[in-house]
């Protein structure tokens, strides 16, 4: 039996968060280019791309992760990458920098992504990250995830 896929959006909360602090820098930079030129300047590219970014984050179907039968999608800012149950050894809850994230690592046969996955194992000990800014809670994210992967796993046996 066939398991519905589940689409989870970006939280407008912390989305509209980011557009309010972003907007309140770029303003910011805007006082202070009267001062200093270089440093005003400075602030408001930084935020005012992250003000783009959070604009962004409002449009429809920018930004979801997505769990089906087959595996995950993760869509950020319109570019998606999918990830079948199968390449994924295991899941766990983490944090980086205060920011919840779902953990795991690829199996042996994953060969995208070799540089990347070395670099997010040498700052998390695990090769790929789901951020866990979505609409639902981190601990039912990950059990929602463990719980695709074993019906995925049932289902090939």
């Amino acid at each position: 039996m066939e398991k519905e896929a589940k689409i989870f959006h970006q939280n407008k909360l912390k989305s509209f968060f980011l557009f309010i602090i972003s907007l309140l820098f770029v303003c910011g930079g805007i006082f202070i280019t009267k001062e200093k030129t270089w440093l005003g300047w400075s602030i408001i590219l930084f935020f005012g791309l992250s003000l783009i970014v959070s604009i962004i984050q409002f449009f429809p179907n920018a930004t979801y992760l997505k769990l089906d039968d087959e595996g995950f999608e993760v869509k950020t800012l319109f570019r998606s990458s999918f990830t079948k149950w199968s390449e994924v050894t295991n899941f766990r809850r983490g944090n980086i920098n205060g920011n919840k994230m779902i953990f795991f690592d690829f199996t042996e046969e994953h060969t995208k992504w070799k540089n990347e996955k070395k670099m997010a194992k040498l700052l998390s000990g695990m090769e790929g990250a789901i951020q866990s800014t979505y609409t639902i809670s981190t601990e039912d994210l990950l059990h929602l995830m463990m719980d695709y992967k074993m019906k995925s796993l049932s289902k090939n046996s």
